[in-house]
């Protein structure tokens, strides 16, 4: 697979998910994990970056840490609290939907969600990289990645999963809001 194919996937997953997830479903193979070590590289260099230039949390953080080494701290668990939310989110995901009688696979679904899950948040990546961005702005920002994220990995279950669109949401929701949670708690 090359990053071509990456880069076209990635975009697909804001102007074309449906498509995107169907091939997903019906076998073609994608690196979204790619697409999730990318995003994961990318905070990190940020995190570091903070570090480096003195910065501590913009916001209290829900664990206590040292202000002064948080960011650098942050830049060491980062990645493996990425991939474990990834892997939490699309668990919780198959076994919503095998309740209620899902068909779906878990490895399919865990490719769905590296781009439904991850690729929303790119935006806000930049938004964070400009630290006079007006706080109206980044709330927009956010807004529209979390839309983004919802819808996505509703339709990513939809086809998946073939299970009904109230269902699809629902679940979409829940696992947003679960690993929302764990985001707010260890990312600043």
């Amino acid at each position: 697979m090359s990053m071509k194919n990456l880069f076209y996937d990635f975009a697909r997953a804001f102007y074309a998910p449906k498509s995107l997830y169907k091939e997903i479903h019906d076998g073609r193979v994608t690196p979204s994990w790619l697409c999730v070590l990318i995003y994961c590289l990318i905070y990190v260099i940020g995190c570091l970056w903070l570090y480096f230039n003195g910065y501590r949390p913009f916001v209290e953080p829900w664990i206590k840490l040292d202000p002064n080494i948080y960011y650098l701290v942050e830049a060491f668990y980062l990645t493996p609290l990425i991939f474990l939310m990834w892997i939490q989110g699309a668990g919780i995901i198959h076994v919503l939907s095998k309740f209620f009688g899902g068909k779906g696979r878990y490895d399919t679904t865990l490719k769905m969600t590296g781009y439904s899950f991850w690729a929303p948040w790119y935006p806000l990546i930049i938004v964070d990289a400009i630290h006079s961005t007006p706080e109206w702005l980044y709330n927009i920002v956010l807004i529209l990645c979390v839309l983004f994220i919802i819808s996505g990995t509703a339709i990513s279950i939809k086809i998946e999963e073939d299970i009904n669109w109230v269902r699809s949401l629902i679940f979409s929701i829940f696992s947003v809001v679960i690993t929302g949670v764990i985001i707010f708690t260890f990312i600043r």
